[in-house]
């Protein structure tokens, strides 16, 4: 019911004209970002154009952010005039991406990245010093628990890759589960501010796995690019190692970008903000 409600919010924000105005402007930095992509190798790409994506999510959710996320494809293809390489399921891809940022980063409060981030409130110790501690020990145990769940990630990949092992899916899924149970477990016993740089975390990781290992892979498949074949031995392995690589680097800059973002956005329309929760409260 939270994500619907969560859906129904953002399709709402379609109303204002500041939504409209701030998500074209949005969408232009996307394209333009997209002009600037370093293509390292075939499938290794460097972009920054997922940044727009985000903090469209950020500020209006899931429901805009998909369909920014459709529009910046097609407005991709028009500006690099090969609209006639239109595929609605690359599209699709795209659109999903952009809606997983919403759904992760809607309302996000991003915090300064400073030595502030992983203090608990005073008020908070005093009330309850044990609970702290508590959650300080379950704080340190998960994120021990996540940084090895990642680095079984990388043995997986790094054995596929150097002895040409066949895919073990099952073994994949365990650490990608590893991961997720031990990222929730830092997540529900994490300060606050620890917890919206999860948050960011999580909406860039889950891009990683659903749009760029799953996604794509099964596009490229359906249409003719790729055999099953080389899609499992070959290019999904190859994903695995360069989204562990970028996966990190992109959570950094996420985290230094959303911020300004955010304070920009509140000054711009703090007039307009005041005027809304006086509304709210008559």
């Amino acid at each position: 019911m939270a994500i619907l409600r969560m859906f129904k919010d953002s399709a709402l924000e379609l109303k204002r004209l500041r939504c409209i105005t701030v998500t074209a402007m949005l969408i232009a930095l996307n394209l333009a970002l997209k002009t600037a992509t370093i293509n390292v190798t075939d499938d290794l790409k460097i972009s920054f154009s997922f940044l727009a994506l985000a903090a469209i999510g950020m500020l209006f959710g899931p429901a805009v952010s998909f369909l920014s996320g459709a529009v910046t494809d097609i407005l991709g293809l028009l500006v690099a005039n090969t609209i006639g390489a239109f595929n609605p399921l690359f599209t699709l891809v795209e659109a999903v991406g952009a809606m997983l940022y919403g759904l992760f980063l809607y309302r996000l409060k991003p915090v300064r990245f400073d030595g502030n981030l992983f203090k608990i409130s005073n008020a908070t110790e005093q009330a309850n010093a044990d609970d702290v501690n508590r959650k300080r020990l379950f704080f340190v145990i998960s994120g021990i628990g996540f940084a090895l769940s990642l680095i079984l990630v990388g043995v997986i990949v790094f054995l596929i890759r150097t002895y040409q092992l066949e895919v073990n899916t099952l073994l994949i899924l365990v650490a990608v589960a590893a991961v997720a149970i031990c990222g929730f477990i830092f997540y529900k016993f994490a300060p606050l501010g620890v917890k919206q740089l999860l948050r960011v975390t999580g909406a860039k990781f889950s891009v990683a796995v659903v749009c760029n290992i799953v996604m794509t892979p099964l596009v490229m498949l359906i249409s003719g690019f790729w055999s099953a074949e080389v899609m499992w031995n070959v290019k999904i392995p190859l994903r695995l190692v360069e989204n562990a690589i970028k996966v990190p680097l992109d959570c950094v800059l996420l985290m230094i970008v959303l911020f300004p973002i955010m304070v920009a956005y509140n000054r711009i329309f703090k007039n307009q903000n005041i005027k809304e929760r006086n509304n709210k409260t008559k």
